[in-house]
């Protein structure tokens, strides 16, 4: 296999990668909303991401979130001088997970149908045979997340 054509393979699952977590953060950022949450909860982006790797994006949304990602994965290969990454790590608190306790990971009684689908996908995500391998890597990146959360499904 030619170099271009594993570099151009690799970006391809790159921006496919981050269009499914752009499109998750916007399902859990209404989860969030529904639920009566100031700021997003680590209960929430969990929900919006088994959400996003069990329902299809409809046609629309595959094209905005695969522009996002295009911009996104460009600005983070070129660069963009009016981003700072520093600035966005020293925002972040500092969590032990030592401290945590293992728990479950909540979900809200908003009856809408986005957020019951995301409820259905959570009761369903232990038994969810990933398709091909970039839903296996979602699926690993989720339950990465759960355990150094220390959050279950």
């Amino acid at each position: 296999m030619s170099d271009e054509l594993y570099d151009g393979m690799f970006d391809g699952i790159m921006k496919t990668f981050l269009a499914q977590l752009n499109s998750s953060l916007k399902i859990s950022k209404i989860i969030s909303e529904h639920s009566g949450e100031e700021e997003l909860s680590e209960d929430s982006i969990i929900s919006g991401m088994v959400y996003r790797l069990m329902t299809p994006m409809e046609d629309g949304d595959v094209k905005e979130s695969m522009d996002i990602a295009d911009d996104i994965y460009n600005k983070m290969l070129y660069g963009d001088s009016e981003t700072d990454s520093d600035s966005d790590s020293n925002d972040l608190e500092d969590i032990d997970p030592k401290e945590l306790t293992l728990r479950k990971v909540k979900t809200n009684n908003c009856n809408c149908e986005l957020c019951i689908q995301a409820r259905v996908c959570l009761i369903n995500y232990k038994d969810h045979e990933p398709k091909d391998n970039l839903e296996l890597i979602y699926k690993n990146a989720i339950d990465s997340a759960c355990k150094k959360g220390k959050l279950y499904i």
